[in-house]
């Protein structure tokens, strides 16, 4: 269903709803100069953050069925991004992982929407940016805490904080010093980890 941008919302909350239709509709959708569609974009980003999968893995973090799963993936091996290897633990198995290309193309996408979001706030003081960034940050933790995920799911935030910071030149703002201070300690030893998962995918 196509939604109008000329509607005026009636209360706050329908007006909240309405940005955020209007937004995630945009940034899923395909850019100039994307190759990919926002499914395939995802599919990559979990690859990105978790290194080789297993199929059926892969298929838990997207929250998607295996047959699903694994239309994304032959379509993404035909286009070169990613590839299928021996599982070491069970001859019988493999797992999907990144190619070269395929970390380029997500890092790409990336940057690429980062920069719009970027655009989208330009004319903003330093201070309106981070005042943003706080609220939406505090209404995602909201949002989480009423809705109800998968242990499985944590990887996506734990995973971005690991290929966040090589995507910085292309960030809109950096974090105030006392937010980086405050989170660094509690997801250290997840960027570790995460970090050491990217590795096998170059």
């Amino acid at each position: 269903m196509q939604v109008n941008d000329a509607y005026s919302p009636r209360t706050p909350i329908e007006g909240v709803m309405h940005a955020f239709t209007r937004v995630g509709r945009r940034l899923k959708a395909k850019q100039p100069g994307d190759t990919i569609d926002h499914s395939a974009h995802i599919v990559l980003f979990a690859l990105r953050c978790n290194g080789a999968l297993r199929l059926s893995d892969l298929a838990a973090r997207l929250e998607l069925d295996a047959s699903t799963t694994s239309r994304h993936v032959r379509s993404l091996e035909q286009l070169g991004l990613v590839r299928r290897s021996p599982d070491p633990d069970d001859g019988r198995a493999f797992r999907v992982e990144l190619t070269e290309q395929g970390v380029e193309q997500w890092e790409a996408g990336a940057r690429h929407r980062m920069e719009l979001l970027s655009a989208a706030m330009e004319g903003w003081s330093e201070q309106d940016v981070q005042t943003f960034e706080r609220l939406m940050t505090r209404f995602a933790d909201g949002v989480a805490a009423l809705t109800e995920a998968p242990t499985s799911a944590a990887w996506a935030d734990k995973g971005w904080a690991a290929v966040a910071p090589r995507l910085h030149k292309s960030a809109p703002a950096e974090r105030p010093d006392d937010l980086d201070e405050a989170t660094d300690d509690g997801d250290s030893a997840a960027r570790a980890n995460t970090d050491k998962n990217l590795e096998s995918t170059r």
